[in-house]
């Protein structure tokens, strides 16, 4: 897991945005960081031919003379040690994959995670998933069906939006965006004395890919 975004102060942050929305209301909120949603292997492909190619260009026009087999062997070897260097730039998989793309496949992890995380077992149907796809900058939210007839459409659109936007600015930030539900699923979803805390406040960093 990216350092820079779940250092001490993001997870001590986290975690008091998830107690203190939990405090206040009858939500279970789950936090789940991965370092991506998914292995973008265009990118690592793009970036090897794109670098084969230069190699072979520099090799072509290149006052240096080069054997017949280096043609055909070092713009293979320089193409595929650029793509393996490239799995080290996360910036990369934003360049060269749309906005579209990245929210799809960030959207589709979220719903796998909210139910193998069992997200949806709460009593009173009022889990809520908030999943952090670090190297594609944006995260998503999945709410179950308790929350979803509780908080107005546009009042949960509007904090979805500030959570995936506070991504990019990391993890501190991204954990004040989360402590803004506390308002308003207090109002939506008051805490009982009845209630007990049913799903684990640990920061779920299972990270699949």
């Amino acid at each position: 897991m990216p350092r820079a975004f779940l250092d001490d102060a993001a997870r001590t942050a986290f975690a008091g945005a998830i107690t203190a929305t939990e405090s206040v209301s009858a939500a279970e909120i789950v936090v789940a960081v991965r370092v991506r949603s998914r292995v973008w292997l265009h990118v690592h492909l793009i970036v090897g031919l794109v670098a084969a190619w230069l190699g072979l260009a520099f090799m072509l026009y290149s006052d240096y003379t080069f054997g017949l087999a280096q043609f055909l062997i070092d713009p293979l070897v320089l193409g595929g040690l650029a793509g393996a260097a490239s799995t080290l730039s996360p910036g990369l998989v934003r360049l060269l994959t749309p906005a579209g793309i990245r929210r799809r496949a960030v959207a589709t992890d979220a719903r796998a995670a909210f139910y193998e995380r069992g997200v949806h077992h709460t009593t009173g149907r009022s889990g809520v998933l908030v999943y952090v796809a670090v190297t594609e900058r944006m995260a998503a939210l999945v709410a179950d069906d308790g929350v979803v007839r509780a908080v107005e459409p546009r009042t949960w659109a509007k904090a979805c939006a500030a959570i995936d936007a506070a991504v990019a600015h990391g993890g501190e930030a991204t954990a004040r965006a989360v402590a803004a539900l506390a308002p308003i699923l207090s109002v939506a979803m008051p805490r009982h004395v009845e209630d007990v805390n049913e799903l684990p406040d640990a920061i779920d960093e299972g990270v699949r890919r």
